[in-house]
């Protein structure tokens, strides 16, 4: 994948840019729900401009949630849901991408003896001589017979274990060859004498015992790490399955005939691109029309099939919008639907005793966004895990504006370096229904309830969605 070169990121400094976890606004309370739902699920917010709640089948129905409440709801609803999601066992070399069921701790010492940090001469540190005899040549992997005494040394390469004895390594460059003994054995002289004994102790880099790995996402580098401790096969969360649909008359899959009027249906490989770099298992349900019929039946399947259901169109308020009519004939409890955010105001959550549903907008952007900032931690916490978008203290280049300012927005841009370090820039945009600007945006910039306008030369938080 070609993607835009982007800067080390550093901590604050001069250049602006500092590291900076999101900050997670708790439900305020005051209206009962009904059913059995997590703690925080059982308020509403009571500070909304408009009513926070309505009545669906008897029962009240979070509306016009704002978006950090909406995340505390849904980030309890999977830490819930994780506990029914058990452990397996897979073999490190299928392990990558997985999440560790528990924390690693060292079962030996790293590294499990003292060696050689370079290539030279071992030798016993103290007392100087002109002359060193060489008594034994130790490579990489092989353990030396001998012991050294004052005065003598053994040629050793990176990595090999030290000969009994030895205090130092003496590196090559700083050796000059002296021809041999009466013995014939090699002599050398050191032309310099070493400030440091270039060696790398026992357990120096980590003792057994000590923790090695925390629960988390495997990267390569944790396998290798897994690797060097002995480890062949390790206990993972098992992945949540989660099922895919796209809804909708207008849209066709991608790689057939193009009708009059008709779209190539983007929502539904983005989302399951989305679920399968976030861990998850998915399973993709197809395009489902504009039935009530239709949607049931599918939605049935994946609902019985799946830990996760994510829907997108069919969520909003017109008439061919059937989504959460469906899902709750088939039992699926309504938790919230529409947040006071853009894009994504017409987002839809609820859960069974075993499945959780998300109902995205039809809109690109829209589904791309809720993603992001809710159905990604909401799969983090079903794997026992929390999940902290990577936000950056950023620099405007030019301002940052929109048009009303009665929700959180999440407005897209792109980084860059300038002289006074790093800058971030406003895309052009018109609307979630612009794709392409899912292309090159890099951050998302949100604009607060009430905030219009963000002046050129302000420094503001920037939230990472591609490096």
């Amino acid at each position: 994948m070609n993607r835009p070169q982007v800067p080390m990121l550093l901590p604050r400094s001069a250049s602006g840019i500092s590291l900076r976890s999101s900050k997670r606004r708790k439900p305020s309370c005051s209206v009962p729900i009904t059913g059995d739902l997590p703690n925080s699920l059982l308020t509403a917010s009571s500070n909304s401009p408009m009513e926070p709640y309505a009545m669906t089948g008897g029962t009240i129905l979070l509306t016009n949630l704002h978006p950090d409440e909406a995340l505390s709801l849904v980030i309890e609803a999977g830490t819930a849901l994780s506990r029914s999601l058990g452990t397996e066992t897979v073999p490190l070399d299928r392990a990558l991408g997985r999440v560790l069921a528990q924390d690693i701790h060292a079962s030996i010492d790293h590294p499990p003896f003292a060696k050689a940090a370079m290539d030279g001469y071992a030798y016993v540190r103290g007392t100087e001589f002109d002359r060193y005899t060489v008594i034994d040549a130790v490579p990489a992997g092989k353990a030396s017979s001998k012991k050294l005494a004052e005065g003598e040394a053994a040629r050793i390469m990176t990595g090999a274990p030290l000969p009994e004895g030895a205090t130092g390594v003496q590196r090559i460059e700083w050796t000059e060859e002296l021809g041999r003994d009466s013995e014939g054995r090699p002599l050398v002289r050191f032309r310099l004498r070493e400030k440091i004994d270039n060696i790398i102790a026992r357990g120096e880099n980590l003792q057994q015992g000590a923790l090695l790995l925390t629960r988390r996402f495997l990267m390569p580098q944790d396998i290798g790490i897994l690797a060097a401790d002995g480890i062949a096969e390790v206990e993972v969360r098992r992945k949540l399955r989660v099922g895919v649909i796209s809804t909708g008359d207008e849209i066709v899959p991608a790689g057939t005939a193009l009708p009059p009027a008709a779209i190539y249906d983007s929502n539904g490989p983005q989302l399951a691109a989305q679920a399968w770099a976030a861990g998850a298992e998915v399973m993709t349900f197809g395009i489902v029309q504009d039935s009530e019929t239709a949607l049931t039946e599918v939605l049935s399947r994946a609902l019985s099939q799946c830990t996760m259901v994510i829907l997108s169109g069919g969520v909003s308020m017109g008439d061919y919008d059937l989504v959460p009519r469906v899902l709750q004939k088939l039992g699926v409890e309504p938790v919230f639907h529409s947040l006071k955010m853009r894009p994504g105001k017409p987002t839809f959550f609820g859960k069974t005793d075993k499945a959780a549903v998300f109902g995205l907008p039809g809109n690109p952007v829209s589904t791309f966004v809720n993603f992001e900032v809710l159905v990604k931690p909401f799969l983090h916490a079903c794997m026992g895990l929390d999940y902290t978008p990577l936000m950056l203290r950023v620099r405007l280049a030019s301002p940052l504006v929109r048009k009303g300012s009665d929700r959180v927005e999440f407005l897209p841009g792109t980084l860059q370096l300038s002289p006074e370090g790093m800058t971030a820039e406003p895309l052009p945009y018109h609307g979630s229904s612009m794709i392409t600007v899912l292309a090159h945006a890099q951050v998302l910039f949100r604009m607060e309830i009430g905030q219009e306008r963000i002046e050129a030369g302000a420094y503001t938080d920037a939230r990472l969605i591609r490096a």
